[in-house]
Parts: C-alpha cells; sequence; structure tokens
C-alpha cells in the first residue's frame, strides 16, 4: 500500500487493541484529536508537533475505517470468518461529511463538526459552505486565527466563482482587505443560528 502504514500500527497510533470496534475507533479518534488540536498551543514548536501527531492520527483512523469497509464478508470468506463482525457500507464523499458536521455542529458537538468539514474540504478543496462553518465553528471555540483563515478561503473562493479571473490579477492586500468584512459578516450569521439551534 502506498501509505505504508500497517493495520497494527493504526491501532497503536490510536492507543487500541487490534480488531476494536468501529465505535471505540471513532472514540479513540475524537479524544485524541482533542488532545493534540495545533490550537490548543501557543509555542510554535509544540504547535508543529501538534500537526504532525494529527497527520498520524487522521491517517491512522482513515486507514481504520478503510479496512473496516474491506472486512465485509463474502461468499468466498464468509465460511472461514464466521465471528467477523457485521458493517453496513457508507459511501463517505464530501456531502455526506459536511451533512454530518452540520448535526455536529447544530448539536454542540464542535470538535466533531471541525473534523467532518476538515474531510468534507479534504475531499474537495473548493467546497465554501465547509470553509464557511468550519469557520463559524472555530470561532464559537475561540480559534480566531483559523477562523478568520477558514472564512477568508470561502470568500475568496467565491470571488473566484463570481469573477474567475479578477481573483488570481488582484494584489493579496486587496483581495485580503474585501474579503474581512464579508468573514466577519459570515461568522456573526453563523454564531447566531448555532445559538438558536442550541436553545
Amino acid at each position: 500500500m502506498r501509505d505504508g502504514l500497517d493495520i497494527n500500527h493504526a491501532y497503536e497510533i490510536l492507543g487500541l487493541e487490534p480488531g476494536a470496534s468501529q465505535a471505540q475507533v471513532k472514540q479513540a479518534y475524537r479524544k485524541l484529536v482533542k488532545i493534540w488540536h495545533p490550537d490548543r498551543f501557543s509555542n510554535q514548536k509544540q504547535k508543529q508537533e501538534a500537526e504532525e501527531e494529527i497527520k498520524k492520527i487522521n491517517a491512522a483512523y482513515n486507514k481504520l475505517k478503510s479496512e473496516r469497509i474491506s472486512e465485509i464478508p463474502t461468499p468466498e470468506n464468509s465460511s472461514s470468518r464466521t465471528n467477523s463482525p457485521k458493517i453496513s457500507v457508507n459511501r463517505w464523499n464530501w456531502e455526506t461529511f459536511y451533512n454530518s458536521g452540520m448535526d455536529n455542529a447544530t448539536q454542540g458537538r464542535y470538535e466533531e463538526a471541525i473534523a467532518d468539514f476538515t474531510h468534507a474540504i479534504r475531499l474537495n478543496p473548493n467546497y465554501i459552505e465547509a470553509y464557511k462553518y468550519r469557520g463559524l465553528v472555530c470561532s464559537q471555540l475561540g480559534y480566531e486565527h483559523r477562523a478568520t483563515s477558514d472564512l477568508n478561503k470561502a470568500a475568496q473562493l467565491e470571488l473566484e466563482l463570481k469573477n474567475p479571473g479578477a481573483a488570481r490579477t488582484s494584489s493579496p492586500p486587496r483581495r485580503a482587505s474585501k474579503s474581512k468584512p464579508l468573514a466577519q459578516r459570515l461568522c456573526q450569521k453563523i454564531k447566531r443560528l448555532l445559538r438558536l439551534n442550541r436553545r
């Protein structure tokens, strides 16, 4: 395999025994993401170490998720693997992750929402709505730098969508000054929506 990550090593990274359930994998992943989130560290060296850890954690989680899908019994191997768990196959695409992120955000599970929006963005790097809502959730948690970055990216993508040549030719300071008020407006709007949904 190209990623070179052994399944046993993936379990080890998440602090699990091989064969852990899907719920245990997800729970361990969420716990580690909260511990190693780069925004929790102010020291630049610690922040870089946290980013490396998050990459390992994400790789391990994705490996175990993909392995779970491949473990579904088929007629050839079902007789030899009578104790294997039955796992439903979900087609997780960028929209599915986005919808899951929206559900988590409205229920106040912000860390999980950020992880879902991040998966959606990885699958579709031009997904404006995922950037907007991840930025708003980050803002809700006090990660203002990250929130501003996401909202500016959303504004930049919208500008490129409306005017494909304009965003590339304008100078970075001008583009940032135009997108900041939009980012602030989006942030305030989403904060109001999140507050309403928590009531």
